[in-house]
């Protein structure tokens, strides 16, 4: 299934079970940092294929999260992971403390076609700094 089904199917089930009074918009440029926003809220979507107790968590990209946190004006810069067993925990990078950077290799662009590894700065969102949303 492409990204964008995926992105569409993360935001109907967040909408209909949690942002029900609030709902998520995805953002019109594609290109964007940030995928989705409602009048609190501005948030990355990722969807990972593994249990979320894998690795007790996600991680997120240093550029991903630096965005967010320096874009996010009044609202709440969250990221929000969907797991292989349907649960969404999200993360409130204002909440949580600044992860621990290390380098990883990872696909320069997993969503669109270049799946080329390059280094990038990433750090941990553990489990206990989450909320599980569904």
């Amino acid at each position: 299934m492409s990204w964008y089904k995926i992105q569409d199917q993360m935001i109907t089930e967040l909408n209909s079970s949690v942002f029900s009074s609030d709902p998520l918009n995805k953002t019109i440029d594609q290109m964007d940092r940030i995928d989705v926003y409602n009048k609190n809220y501005i948030m990355e979507l990722k969807n990972r294929e593994f249990l979320p107790e894998r690795y007790n968590g996600s991680f997120i990209e240093k550029i991903k999260y630096d965005y967010l946190v320096k874009n996010c004006g009044d609202k709440i810069p969250g990221y929000v992971c969907r797991f292989k067993d349907g649960s969404y925990w999200a993360w409130n990078l204002k909440k949580v403390s600044e992860p621990g950077w290390r380098v990883q290799m990872l696909p320069k662009n997993s969503h669109f076609g270049d799946k080329t590894k390059v280094p990038k700065d990433v750090g941990d969102l553990t489990l206990e700094n989450g909320v599980k949303l569904i």
